[in-house]
Parts: C-alpha cells; sequence; structure tokens
C-alpha cells in the first residue's frame, strides 16, 4: 500500500466519519432478456451437449497471510464438492499459490491450472484421464499477460452460450487487484490490464465461440456475461467503468470482504437447478446470498464472521454509459459554479453531511475479522479512505435536506449543480429507502439486520444492491463507490508514482473528468506535500492548514 502518511484536522475528521463504498458502442437499451436454453441440443451422450456455463476462477491466491491462505484453501474444496462441475456447467480454475506451500517434493508449490468434473481435478481438456492438474510454473498474477492467457485459453477449451469470471485474492478499488506475493510487495493487476485482458477473451467469445452453431443466438452475449470479485473494495465505479464493453455485468462490494468470501452454493443454482438461467437473475441470486450468508440467524455456516458488516452490489455495465454521461454533465455544472472545483473544506462537509444523511459509517468488520485486504492492520486503505458511497454524494448535492435531521448543509450549491445531480439520480433509479418518517419504502428484514433493493428500472445501470444493516443504529455500508476524499496521501508517491496518477489513468477520469470537481482541493494537498506556492490559496494562509 505504500507509506502510510497520518492527515491531522479537519479531513481527516470527515473521513473518519465516512467509509467508502464506458460506454459500449452500439448497445441496445432493452430489457432484461428472458431465460433462454440449449435443452433441445442436449441430445446423444453428454460430451456432445452444448454447455451453458463456462466458470473461470482467476484464483491469485498468491499471499503470505496463512489465515487468508487457508480460507482460499477453503474456497478451492466449496468449488470442488460444493459445485463438482458437469457437462452443462464447466469450470476451470488457474489458482498461484503461497511461497510457503510446499509440494511433495518440498518445494514451493507452482501455480496450477485444473478443471472441475463431477467433483474430481482433472487436467483441462482430458475430463476422462486421471485425475491431475496443468502444472504451470511460478505465475505472476499481477501481469496482464497472465490472466489473458488464461481466461482466452479458457474460452477457447471451453465454448458455452454463457461465460461467467470470478477473481479471489486481494482487491483496492481503483488501485487494481491481484496482488502476488511472491513477484513484489504492492505489485499489482490494473485496471487497464483487467479491461484489456477481458476484452481479448470478450473478442474470442464473438469471433469463435458465437459463430458455432447452438452457441450463438438470442440470449447469447458476444462478451463475458458476469465478471464476479471475491475481494475487497471492487464495488466501485471506476471499476465498473474500466469494464464497459468488455463484459455484461459486474458483481462487486465496496468494503472489506471477510476471509472466507462468497459462498459458492449460489452458483449451484447454474450448475444443477437452473442451468439456462438468464445472466441478470443470477447476479441478483449472487449478490444477495453472500450477504445473508453473513446475516445471524439466516446464515447456515458456522463462521466466525456471522453479523459482520457486508455489502454488494450487481451491476449492468451495458448501461455505465448513460451514468457516466449524467456524472460528465454533474462536473460540467460543479465547475460553471466553481471553476476550480470544491475546496478541501468543502469536500469534507459534503463527504460527512452525504454519510451522516445517508446513515452510512464506517465498516463494523474489525481487524480480528481479517478480510481480503491487503493491509490486515486496519480496514481501509488510502484509496478507500478517499472515496464515498456515490448515491449518498448525491442525494447531498441534489437536495441539502439529506444532511441530516435539520437539513442544514454546510456547503451551498446552486440550482445547477443540484439538477445535474437529480439527473444522474434519474438515471440511477434507485428505489426508496424506507424510514420512520417516509414507512413506503424498501423495507429492512432478518430483524432489521438486512436490506435488499432489486426495483430498479429497466435500464438502470444497477440491477441489485444489498447490505447487512446494524439493528440498532439502522447503521449501513454503502453500495457503489467513487473518488471523494482526503487526496492528500493520494498524492505521495512511491517509486516515481502518486496513486493521483493511477487515478487519473482510468477511462472513468478519462470520460468524466471527474477530479476537476476535486481540483482546488488537491492544488492545496501538493502545496502542503510539496512546500511550493499555492494555486490560487488565500496569501499567506498555509495549506497544510485543515489538512
Amino acid at each position: 500500500m505504500g507509506r502510510h502518511v497520518i492527515a491531522l484536522g479537519a479531513l481527516a475528521a470527515g473521513l473518519a466519519a465516512c467509509a467508502p463504498e464506458g460506454p459500449s458502442a452500439g448497445v441496445v437499451e432493452t430489457a432484461p432478456a428472458v431465460e433462454q436454453s440449449s435443452a433441445e441440443l442436449r441430445r446423444g451422450p453428454p460430451s456432445l451437449w452444448t454447455a451453458e456455463w463456462t466458470w473461470l476462477v482467476f484464483a491469485a491466491n498468491d499471499d503470505l497471510d496463512p489465515n487468508l491462505v487457508s480460507a482460499f484453501d477453503q474456497d478451492a474444496l466449496e468449488w470442488q464438492h460444493g459445485l463438482g462441475g458437469s457437462a452443462l456447467f464447466r469450470i476451470l480454475v488457474q489458482r498461484d499459490y503461497a511461497p510457503f506451500q510446499v509440494g511433495d517434493d518440498g518445494r514451493p508449490r507452482p501455480s496450477e491450472r485444473y478443471s472441475l468434473y463431477r467433483e474430481e481435478i482433472r487436467p483441462p481438456g482430458r475430463e476422462n484421464e486421471e485425475p491431475g492438474v496443468m502444472v504451470l510454473g511460478e505465475t505472476d498474477t499481477s501481469d496482464m499477460a497472465t490472466l489473458r492467457d488464461f481466461l482466452v485459453e479458457g474460452v477457447r477449451m471451453y465454448p458455452a452460450r454463457h461465460y461467467w469470471v470470478t477473481f479471489t485474492g486481494h482487491g483496492d478499488g481503483f488501485a487494481g487487484l491481484a496482488d502476488d506475493a511472491t513477484s513484489g510487495e504492492g505489485k499489482r493487476l490494473s485496471l487497464e490490464g483487467l479491461s484489456a485482458a477481458l476484452g481479448e477473451a470478450s473478442r474470442v467469445i464473438e469471433t469463435e465461440i458465437r459463430t458455432r452453431p447452438g452457441l450463438g443466438g438470442i440470449g447469447a452475449s458476444n462478451r463475458i456475461d458476469v465478471v464476479a470479485f471475491d475481494v475487497c473494495r471492487l464495488g466501485a465505479v471506476e471499476v465498473a467503468s474500466s469494464l464497459a464493453g468488455v463484459a455484461d455485468y459486474m458483481i462487486a462490494s465496496r468494503e472489506t470482504v471477510p476471509d472466507a468470501g462468497h459462498p459458492y452454493s449460489a452458483l449451484r443454482y447454474i450448475a444443477q437447478d437452473r442451468p439456462a438461467a438468464s445472466p441478470r437473475l443470477l447476479v441478483e441470486t449472487v449478490v444477495t446470498d453472500y450477504v445473508r450468508a453473513y446475516i445471524e440467524g439466516v446464515s447456515t455456516a458456522g463462521r466466525a464472521y456471522v453479523g459482520t458488516s457486508v455489502t454488494s452490489v450487481g451491476l449492468d455495465l451495458r448501461r455505465i454509459g448513460k451514468l457516466e454521461a449524467a456524472l460528465t454533465d454533474l462536473v460540467t455544472a460543479v465547475r460553471r459554479e466553481r471553476p476550480r472545483g470544491f475546496r478541501c473544506e468543502d469536500v469534507t462537509s459534503l463527504l460527512t453531511e452525504a454519510c451522516g444523511g445517508a446513515g452510512i459509517v464506517a465498516s463494523a468488520a474489525s481487524a480480528s475479522h481479517g478480510g481480503r485486504s491487503r493491509q490486515r492492520s486496519r480496514t481501509r486503505t488510502t484509496a478507500s479512505d478517499a472515496s464515498v458511497d456515490l448515491v449518498a454524494l448525491l442525494e447531498r448535492l441534489a437536495d441539502p435536506a439529506h444532511c441530516g435531521p435539520g437539513g442544514s448543509g454546510s456547503v451551498i450549491v446552486g440550482p445547477d449543480v443540484a439538477a445535474a445531480a437529480r439527473e444522474v439520480l434519474t438515471v440511477i433509479g434507485r428505489p426508496h429507502l424506507w424510514t420512520k418518517s417516509e414507512p413506503w419504502g424498501e423495507q429492512l428484514q432478518y430483524g432489521d439486520q438486512y436490506r435488499r433493493l432489486s426495483g430498479f428500472h429497466a435500464l438502470s445501470p444497477f440491477v441489485v444492491e444489498a447490505q447487512r444493516l446494524e439493528p440498532r443504529t439502522g447503521a449501513r455500508l454503502g453500495g457503489l463507490s467513487v473518488l471523494w476524499g482526503n487526496p492528500f496521501e493520494l498524492l505521495l508517491r512511491e517509486n516515481g508514482r502518486s496513486l493521483m496518477d493511477t487515478y487519473r489513468a482510468t477511462s472513468f477520469e478519462k470520460r468524466t473528468g471527474w477530479t476537476k470537481m476535486l481540483e482546488a482541493c488537491v492544488d492545496q494537498a501538493e502545496a502542503c506535500r510539496t512546500g511550493k506556492p499555492w494555486p490560487n490559496g488565500p496569501a499567506g494562509e498555509d495549506p497544510c492548514e485543515g489538512l
């Protein structure tokens, strides 16, 4: 994560009050597709059947934490014995191991690739042979080429009507994912590399798979259907933007994912019960199953994490373009009103008031609960600290009444900014939440521990959002995050590069110019960091004041 520098004062206090939570060309906006099936093609022996789904698991499990590695081992057992693999539901896994995991020869265990068929580990493409794996040697999961080769070869090896890609390991929002301890501290797969690898696989689907008999037609996408992140903090609009055009749906959490991760039992719904279910329906099922698995009194697993706050969101990436366009208009409105964007004190106030009004608090997951975070000593990271729930921020900008009971915000925005924020909320179309004063909203469930939102309008980029709530206070975690907060640590450079550099390279920033709204605050933080003149700052004022 790089050096952690503590920023004191108003911004740090504001951050503590609030946890974080490209359009594809030619997409026709239609209602969700109905369930399709290739059942008529299931004649003759299973070896000749057309597979409904291929599930590709990229297990970036090269980590130094034995507790987390043990949890990854449990994941592998879930895939093998909970899902099994069949002629209709093909499973291919590529897994990198921790340096301290050794084989029979006493040497570090090499990376492996294997298929799962009827609960047995088999060499890829050779399911009728003796159990075994393909030995890859040591791989670098942070290298785009490693992911690309796995996905492309998996797509070609197991043709199917639908493709689901799951990532396990570490994640940190726009900062990237798939850390590799053997390759070096801090190395991650960038969002750009992630998008490029998924894009290569989707091109193979379009040009090589969909042209085959039985593998195209109604209900079959030319892209990867679902990308699911069983890693921390990938539930960010910046991540969704990077995947637009290379996948149809995304599942992710903006928070720390407990060591136990996702319960893969929901995917049995694909494997056996409803193999022809639509991708959208399966996204709803997996998101809600994950959150419910950590609800006290509901979870059927003897986890030590039952009760830990978790959140997840399912997105339709084909509709992210409209969201980006509306957010670009919001940036434009802010810049017309404030040519250099919001000052740091305004950023702090909007952050605090947005979270307070929405009842969003910092994650209840303590360090003892672990989590798939690279920094296990703390539940937050530099990237996650500088983010906020997107809907909460928009509600604050659209209506000062969302500041809290008093409804008096410390930052006044003009009517154009408020109207632009309301337009983004219209694009999202989130259902109204239940409150004591507005009881017609979406209700709480399971002893007020849980809320599930799936009533977004048909063209919304949101499919489903689910969160665990604190029943005593109603406090909750956010759904989808966006950059908003203290820029000081984002500007710190390590090996000549800062997290702000990483952010500015994201497709979301390039399309929306999001950081233009924070330019005045970024200038102040940079002046404080470097000791150089503060552009457009008050004469004689210390730029570090309040940071």
